[in-house]
């Protein structure tokens, strides 16, 4: 026997009414699970995006991801200023060095953003207000700025080094882009910064040489950096000071040091290419500081630094 009760207008049946609730509440159960479904990393309630990088020119572009995260690192921004006094093939040349240079060591927006390169021809006053003449990079820790005064004597005599101040001063700033401590001021000894003179300089004047015989098949070693200082074979550790800039020429001492340590890790069973990306690169990656640098240079290398200075010695100074 179904209950029900009257009401006007006629019966209504009790489990009728009850069928009724229970559709309801199973339907609501329904609608609330849906509702409750976990959302994406792109927010999207049941979906199934990765998310990360998604523009190929960043250094942690992630070709497996859906949805762009914002956490991409591009390129830095570069603005060129460069001098109508300057030979208009030397500026060509210029551009196609810093096509190059991007593509082989490519500098992130991960320590500074932008880059300003500042270039001119010696025969005029310094044409950019606040911008001294030389060759050389600075700047504040967002900005950076890269001089290029190229001697007007360089262009009479064909001078390569014209050309290959361009991939010094650069390799500069991709170590800027690679190593924190390293933009810190270095004008004096900073325990947090990164001055250690052959690892910043022989790598810079012995990548410049490098890129100066692949591209231009001239020993530049030879011309420029075969200076070298008796100090390398008995007190090597001064070359880790700028103030040893007085006894040597176009960091030739320094260019020493730094192909030894490669000889060195190539000995090791490491091919040519990956000693000098280690030298140029792994061992800046590691966050190096001047307080730190002996433990991770064995770290990154393997050998300690005061067996390396020794080893320095069976290579003769020529």
């Amino acid at each position: 026997h179904s209950w029900g009760f009257l009401f006007v207008g006629g019966w209504v049946d009790l489990d009728m009414v009850r069928y009724i609730s229970l559709l309801l509440f199973i339907g609501l159960a329904f609608w609330s699970c849906e509702e409750d479904e976990p959302e994406d990393c792109a927010g999207v309630a049941g979906g199934d995006n990765l998310c990360g990088c998604t523009d190929s020119t960043a250094t942690n572009y992630d070709s497996t991801t859906s949805f762009d995260d914002g956490s991409c690192i591009l390129p830095i921004e570069i603005t060129y200023n460069i001098h109508e006094s300057l030979p208009s093939d030397w500026v060509t040349e210029f551009y196609v060095i810093m096509d190059n240079l991007l593509k082989i060591i490519p500098s992130y927006q991960t320590n500074f953003d932008h880059l300003y390169i500042y270039g001119w021809n010696s025969n005029v006053e310094d044409p950019y207000s606040g911008i001294d003449g030389g060759a050389y990079v600075g700047g504040t820790p967002e900005d950076k700025i890269m001089v290029l005064e190229i001697n007007e004597m360089e262009f009479e005599w064909n001078s390569l080094h014209r050309y290959s101040v361009i991939a010094h001063e650069y390799f500069h700033i991709y170590q800027l882009s690679i190593n924190q401590p390293m933009n810190l001021p270095n004008g004096d000894y900073d325990p947090n910064g990164f001055s250690i003179k052959w690892l910043l300089e022989g790598t810079a004047a012995s990548f410049e040489s490098i890129y100066i015989q692949d591209y231009y098949d001239y020993n530049y070693f030879i011309d420029a950096q075969n200076n070298i200082n008796e100090m390398v074979h008995t007190n090597p550790s001064v070359f880790e000071s700028y103030d040893s800039n007085n006894i040597e020429i176009n960091y030739g001492s320094s260019v020493f040091i730094t192909l030894v340590l490669a000889k060195e890790l190539i000995n090791l069973g490491y091919s040519e290419e990956l000693a000098f990306r280690m030298i140029y690169k792994d061992f800046m990656l590691t966050g190096v500081k001047n307080s730190n640098w002996q433990n991770h240079f064995v770290d990154v290398f393997g050998i300690s630094v005061d067996d390396f200075y020794q080893s320095l010695q069976s290579y003769p100074l020529d």
